[in-house]
C-alpha cells in the first residue's frame, strides 16, 4: 500500500468516528428553549457538518504518534472541529462570503431571513451581529468540550494552553490578512514588502491553524514534550505554507471550492500569485481586474491568463512544491516517530499535494 492510501485508510477510519461525535454534538447543541437562540444554533450545527474533518483527524494522529489508543483523543478532535466552524463563521463576515461548504453563511442566512423588513444596511448589521455572537459561542463551546472530556487528565492545562495559543496565533495572522489588502490597494505598503507579510500570514494563520495546532494538541494530550512539539512545528510550518499556496491557486483556477467562484479576486486577496505579479510588467493590467466586484467569466479568465503570462502561477507552484519537499526531508530526520506512523504523515503530505479543491 502506498503512503497516500495509508493516510486515506487512517483518515477514513478516524473521520467516521469524529463524524459520529459531531452528529451527537450538533443534536445536543440546538436544545435551547428560546427560539431566537435555537434557530441560530441550528445554523451553526448545519455548518458544523459535512466538513472534511482533516484538522480533527490530525488531532487524533498527533495523539497516535505517541500512543496507540487514539480513540481517547476523539473528544479533542471534536473540539478542534467546533473551533474551526466558529472561526469560519467570523471569517465569512470578514470576507463577506455568502456560502461556506456549499451552504449559506450565518450572517447571510440572517440577512436573507428578513429581506422584507427594515433597511438593507440594518439587515446586514443584524446578520453580522448574530454571526459574531454565534462564532463566539462556538469558540467557548470548544473550550468547554476539552475541559469536560479531560478534566481528570494530568495534561489538561498544557492542552488548553496550547489550544488557546493556536487560536491567538491564528487571530494574529488574520489581522495581517485583513489589513494588508487595504494597504496594498491604497499604496500604503511597498510592493517589495508584500510577499514577506503574505508569508507571515501563511505561517501564523494556515500553518498553525491547519497543521501545527491540531498535531501539537494531540501530542500534548499523549504526554509529548517540548522537543517533539518543536519537531512538529518545523514540519507543519512547511506543510501549512505549501497548503495555503495551493489553496490560493485553487481559489483562482478551480470551480469546486464550495465558495462563490472568483471570491479571491473580488476580495483583493493577498497571495503569492499577487505579490509576484505586481513586481512584473503586468502590474497595471492585473490592477484593472483584481479587487473588482465584477466576477464575470471574462474577468476571472483575464486574471487567470495574467497570472500565467507573468509566470506568477509557475512561481507559486514551484514554491509550493519546494515547501512540500522540505517537509518530507524534515519528517525523515525526526527519530521519535515510528516508521509506520511516518508513512501516514508522508501520505498526508502527498494527499494534500494531489488535491484540486
Amino acid at each position: 500500500m502506498n503512503n497516500i492510501n495509508v493516510f486515506k485508510d487512517y483518515y477514513k477510519r478516524t473521520k467516521d468516528k469524529i463524524d459520529k461525535k459531531i452528529e451527537e454534538f450538533n443534536k445536543n447543541l440546538v436544545k435551547d428553549n428560546n427560539a431566537l437562540i435555537k434557530d441560530n444554533l441550528k445554523l451553526f450545527s448545519n455548518l458544523n457538518s459535512d466538513g472534511k474533518i482533516v484538522r480533527g483527524t490530525l488531532v487524533n494522529l498527533g495523539y497516535y504518534l505517541l500512543k496507540d489508543d487514539s480513540d481517547y483523543s476523539i473528544d479533542l478532535s471534536l473540539a478542534y472541529e467546533v473551533f474551526q466552524t466558529a472561526i469560519l463563521v467570523h471569517d465569512d463576515i470578514i470576507d463577506n462570503d455568502n456560502k461556506r461548504r456549499g451552504k449559506e453563511t450565518v450572517h447571510y442566512a440572517n440577512y436573507n431571513k428578513y429581506l422584507e423588513y427594515g433597511e438593507d444596511q440594518e439587515r446586514k448589521h443584524l446578520g453580522n451581529s448574530i454571526a459574531i455572537c454565534i462564532g463566539d459561542y462556538g469558540l467557548y463551546k470548544a473550550n468547554q468540550i476539552i475541559i469536560d472530556a479531560y478534566k481528570n487528565d494530568n495534561n489538561l492545562a498544557k492542552v488548553v494552553t496550547n489550544f488557546n495559543n493556536t487560536v491567538l496565533t491564528t487571530i494574529r495572522g488574520e489581522l495581517i490578512d485583513v489589513i494588508l489588502p487595504f494597504q496594498g490597494k491604497n499604496n500604503l505598503i511597498n510592493n517589495k514588502d508584500i510577499e514577506d507579510n503574505i508569508m507571515e500570514i501563511y505561517r501564523l494563520k494556515t500553518s498553525h491553524y491547519t497543521i501545527i495546532g491540531p498535531l501539537s494538541v494531540g501530542i500534548l494530550l499523549a504526554g509529548g514534550d517540548e522537543k517533539k512539539l518543536k519537531d512538529i512545528e518545523k514540519f507543519g510550518e512547511k506543510v501549512g505554507i505549501a497548503f495555503q499556496i495551493q489553496d490560493d491557486i485553487i481559489g483562482i483556477y478551480s470551480n469546486e471550492t464550495g465558495k462563490v467562484k472568483g471570491t479571491d479576486i473580488k476580495e483583493f486577496k493577498q497571495t503569492i500569485l499577487y505579490s509576484h505579479i505586481i513586481n512584473t510588467e503586468y502590474k497595471d493590467e492585473i490592477m484593472k481586474y483584481y479587487g473588482n466586484n465584477d466576477l464575470s467569466e471574462n474577468t476571472i479568465k483575464k486574471v487567470q491568463d495574467l497570472f500565467k503570462k507573468s509566470k506568477s502561477y509557475d512561481y507559486a507552484l514551484n514554491k509550493m512544491n519546494t515547501m512540500y519537499d522540505e517537509s518530507i526531508e524534515i519528517l525523515n530526520n525526526i527519530t521519535w516517530i515510528k516508521e509506520d506512523k511516518k508513512d501516514i504523515l508522508k501520505g498526508f503530505v502527498e494527499y494534500l499535494r494531489n488535491r484540486n479543491k
